[in-house]
Order: C-alpha cells, then sequence, then structure tokens
C-alpha cells in the first residue's frame, strides 16, 4: 500500500494551500498509517528514502537515493552534536542536509534550526528545497503550518527553519538549536562571524552545528577539518571525494578535468578536499602539501606571538618586519628566522591588526634583544618609516639594517648612517620580483623550514596578478611579504659576510638549466645572452625591471 497519496479529512490547507497542511487539521489514523508515522519518526533515513522527495534536472520530481556517505552525514547530525564534512563539489551535500534539517522540524517540537550560508540567496535555495519536499509529504507526514514565506517556515509544534547569510547578526535574537553552515570555507570575516555565533552554541547543552564545504585552502574550515582528523575536537569529520560518489570513475575524472582546462591542481582541491592554493600561486600546489604536513603547534601563542623555538645561545637570528597602520585592516607583521644554517628555520611570527606603531616597535625591539640581539630589516613604504625611526632613535637598535641606493643595481644593506641611506628596506618592483623568485626556490627545495600555520594559509592566497603576486581580495599577505624580504636580503654581500652562506649557491643542488625551469614561471626573457646562468640573471633583474617579467 503506497502511503503517499492518503488524504487526510479535512481538505482545506493553510492559507487555502492544497498542499500545506493547516494548523488542527484532523487525521483519520489507521493502525498502517500510525506504524508509518512511527518509522518516520525513529529514522530520518527512512523518511528520506521513503518520503522525500527532490527535483531532478533530467527526471523532475522523485524519491531521494541516499548514497552511503549521505547516511553517514545524516547518522552524525541525528545522533551527534558537532559535524563537520568536507565534499567534493556535486556530491549531494545540501540533499543529505535539507533531509536531516526537516525531518528535525517535523519530529522534534519547539526546535529551531537555522541554515547559514556565505551568500543569502544560497541559504534560501537551500530552505525552497526543504519547502518543496514539505509541500510534497503526505498530509498526515504533515504538520500544520503557522508561517511560510522565502526566508522562514514555522510550524504548529513550535518548531522553526529560517535561512540567513553569515554575518555576526545572522542569528542574534534566536535560540538555535541547530546551526547549519553551508560553504563553510568560503566564509570571509570568519573571525568576526564565529566570534558572534559561537557562544549561541556554546549556551545550549544540546544544541546542534553542522559545517559543510568544498574545501577553499588553509583557513580556518582546513583547522576545523584538521583538529577533528587529529581527534582533538568534538566535530565528527566526514570526508567525501569524487569517487565516492557512484557512477563516478577514472573517464569522469578526465573529463571534468579536461573541462577544467587540465587544471589538476583546481580538481585536486575542489574534488579531492586537497587543501591547496589556486593554481596561480607563488608556491606550487605539491610544496603547498608539504607544507600542511609540516604545520606545528606553537610552544607559546599569545597576543599575536606564535613561538615555535626559543633562543638558542650562539645562534644568529634576522627579525624582517611588515608595518601597517594598525586600525583592524592590515596587519603588521615579523618573521623572526634563524639562519644559523641552511635550511634556515621560523622560530617565531607576530602578527596583529591592532597595534599601533609605537607598540609594534617596543615589540621588535623586545625579541631583537631575546633574540640574540639579532638583525633586524623593516620595510618602510609607508608607515614602516615610523617604526625604523622609533628603533633607532628610541630604543636604540644597534643592529638595524639600512638600504642604500645601488644605482642600476637597485638597493643593498649598508651598515650605518650615510647620506640618503634608509632605515629599514622600501619594497620596489625590483626588490620583490627577486625576494619572490627567491622564496619559491627556499621554500620548494625545503630550505626554510616554515612552521606556522598562518603563512601556509597567506601563501595559499598569495597569486599572480598582472606581473607580480600578492594577496587574492580578501586576504592578507602581510607574513608573506615579510618572507619575501627576507628572500632578498639573504643574497645581500651583508647577509652572506654575517652567515657565510651563499643562498644562492646552496640552492644550486640541481642544474643551472633546473633552476632556470622553476623561474621561467616569472618571464624570462630569452635575449640570446650566452652563458648567462641564474646568478646573473638575478644581477639583472638589480639593472633593469624590464628584464625579469613578461609585460
Amino acid at each position: 500500500m503506497s502511503f503517499n497519496n492518503v488524504l487526510p479529512y479535512d481538505h482545506s490547507g493553510y492559507r487555502g494551500s492544497k498542499v500545506l497542511k493547516k494548523p488542527g487539521a484532523i487525521i483519520e489514523w489507521t493502525p498502517e498509517l500510525a506504524e508509518e508515522f512511527y518509522k518516520c519518526s525513529q529514522s530520518p533515513i527512512y523518511f528520506g528514502e521513503n518520503y522525500f522527495k527532490i527535483i531532478n534536472v533530467d527526471r523532475g520530481l522523485e524519491t531521494v537515493e541516499l548514497y552511503p556517505y549521505q547516511h553517514d552525514i545524516i547518522n552524525s547530525v541525528w545522533k551527534g552534536r558537532r559535524t563537520i564534512a568536507e565534499m567534493a563539489r556535486q556530491s549531494g551535500k545540501t540533499t543529505a542536509m535539507t533531509i536531516i534539517i526537516l525531518w528535525y522540524a517535523i519530529f522534534t517540537d519547539y526546535k529551531t534550526t537555522a541554515i547559514l550560508a556565505n551568500i543569502g540567496s544560497t541559504a534560501q535555495e537551500i530552505l525552497s528545497r526543504i519547502q518543496t519536499a514539505y509541500e510534497n509529504l503526505p498530509d498526515w507526514l504533515q504538520q500544520g503550518v503557522v508561517e511560510w514565506n522565502k526566508t522562514s517556515m514555522k510550524l504548529e509544534n513550535g518548531s522553526v527553519i529560517f535561512s540567513n547569510n553569515t554575518t555576526k547578526n545572522s542569528i542574534r535574537g534566536y535560540s538555535v538549536n541547530l546551526l547549519f553552515i553551508d560553504e563553510a570555507a568560503h566564509i570571509e570575516n570568519w573571525d568576526e562571524f564565529w566570534g558572534a555565533v559561537s557562544p549561541v552554541i556554546s549556551s545550549g547543552k544540546t544544541t546542534k552545528l553542522c559545517l559543510v564545504s568544498t574545501v577553499n585552502g588553509m583557513n580556518h574550515f582546513h583547522k576545523f577539518t584538521q583538529l577533528a582528523r587529529q581527534g582533538k575536537s568534538e566535530f565528527d569529520l566526514i570526508s567525501v571525494k569524487w569517487n565516492d560518489v557512484p557512477g563516478r570513475d577514472e573517464a569522469w575524472k578526465q573529463k571534468t578535468i579536461e573541462d577544467m582546462n587540465y587544471d589538476y591542481e583546481k580538481f585536486a582541491q575542489e574534488y579531492e578536499n586537497e587543501y591547496l592554493g589556486s593554481s596561480g600561486t607563488l608556491i606550487s600546489g605539491s610544496a603547498l602539501k608539504n607544507l600542511v604536513e609540516g604545520i606545528t603547534i606553537p610552544t607559546n601563542s599569545r597576543h599575536g606571538v606564535n613561538m615555535y623555538h626559543e633562543p638558542i645561545e650562539g645562534h644568529t637570528y634576522v627579525i624582517v618586519a611588515d608595518v601597517s597602520r594598525g586600525k583592524g585592516l592590515d596587519y603588521s607583521a615579523f618573521q623572526l628566522i634563524d639562519i644559523t644554517k641552511m635550511p634556515y628555520i621560523q622560530a617565531l611570527t607576530f602578527r596583529d591588526n591592532m597595534i599601533s606603531p609605537a607598540e609594534f616597535a617596543q615589540v621588535i625591539h623586545e625579541f631583537g634583544k631575546k633574540y640574540n640581539d639579532c638583525s633586524i630589516l623593516t620595510e618602510i613604504n609607508d608607515i614602516g618609516q615610523q617604526v625604523a625611526e622609533l628603533l633607532f632613535y628610541d630604543f636604540e637598535c644597534e643592529n638595524l639594517l639600512f638600504t642604500d641606493n645601488a644605482g642600476s643595481r637597485g638597493k643593498k644593506i649598508t651598515t650605518g648612517m650615510k647620506p640618503n641611506t634608509d632605515k629599514g628596506i622600501r619594497t620596489t618592483k625590483t626588490v620583490k620580483n627577486v625576494g619572490c623568485s627567491l622564496l619559491k626556490l627556499m621554500v620548494e627545495q625545503q630550505q626554510l623550514v616554515i612552521h606556522d600555520r598562518e603563512t601556509i594559509q597567506e601563501f595559499t592566497t598569495f597569486s599572480r596578478k598582472g606581473v607580480s603576486y600578492e594577496a587574492e581580495s580578501g586576504h592578507h599577505d602581510d607574513l608573506t611579504m615579510c618572507l619575501v624580504l627576507f628572500a632578498w636580503l639573504t643574497e645581500q654581500q651583508y647577509f652572506k659576510m654575517l652567515t657565510d652562506i651563499h643562498t644562492l649557491m646552496k640552492l644550486r643542488e640541481r642544474t643551472d638549466q633546473e633552476l632556470m625551469d622553476d623561474l621561467l614561471p616569472f618571464g624570462f626573457i630569452e635575449d640570446g645572452l650566452e652563458g648567462t646562468n641564474v646568478e646573473e640573471a638575478i644581477e639583472l633583474n638589480s639593472m633593469t625591471d624590464e628584464r625579469w617579467f613578461l609585460a
């Protein structure tokens, strides 16, 4: 017997609707209906596979057929409190969530579910699917409808489902029992959003939270999944890759990669849950993957400082700083690097977007003293000049590095104050180009050990723009630019005398041609100069910007 067409005794619906039951409507219950209702109430999967309908693009309205991993998601939300799912594209993540959300609203009283997405229209679309499924339920499975609109629905058992975009005010004023966040990895300003909503989640002893998303580089979502994967959080992690979806085989994979213009790194991120940067990042996807695996928990983390190594007597260190105005926008940051030997080692990082220039200068001074009175190089393009002046005059830093114009060769480190010298480094086009090239070589040849999650996260969004590299829209590159300037510094004569290390020579473990191949993406020109090796190419760059990039 089919139970989908059994109608209530009272045929009038909510506001005259023929598909929505009004509150208080009378149902003629039979033993068979009562048993079926009970089965649905005891299992969201049974409910979904027998009564939840979706609109298939080819076949129209049909009852859903769930895959095993969709069972896992539904059961995790049903029986647990914290669920996180990293999902390949077009793997049915929304279907699984709409089933459990609707089941939860129908069979538990006075529960509020919030559907949030990075775009408000996306959250509304998810709610629309739930409403379509509800309209196609047999009336004996429906609760009476009290409210029904594009952004919310309320049932006579007191349960509410509403949709909104992800802002700090998304769930203000609500007591939320189930919070579903779609495409959580793609939410900008996550810290502000999460700081506002997490107290709402934490306040309830039974409140459920589900984060579902395709991956999007090494951001907040990656941190959540990694902690879950390591068993260091309450989250139940569910990972679904392209080949977990029935019907997808190697032929499907090759056709999809072809449709993506053979962007293998993009496929790896969108279909294999690889937390990589885009294909245009300075650091290659394979190198980023290796960096992710080497992320280290700081030995000390407070007030913007992440410490990975205590100072060691007899070791040589350097601080390279990038300065912002401290108004909650870009970050003032510095990298503290152990340069005693290669590979160079990231010992400590600092990052704060509220600190004033004066406070930043004090922090730099304190850690410079702590790490064996190390050398300090500050960027002085803007407000950085003020920090450099404070370090020189107020804190009397004897190891502050100066730069001088080197004519056609660009900038060079100089010792002591001379006419027209700068207390720090201006990030010119030449400086940035050389720094980017050397940073790429150091990281990809594993000659710079990076521990810091925030630094690696910046790497994943430090991408080509025109003929240069910078942070993608909505992201930051302050820690990365510190390393760009550090890489530039390593090829200065001062650095070679300080450390007795010739960085580029150390990197030449492979042939000159292999190194040239690595640098070719930067746009080297075949100009007929015979015998030009990498060192000479970098010197040519010091003489003219135009030789480095193709316009």
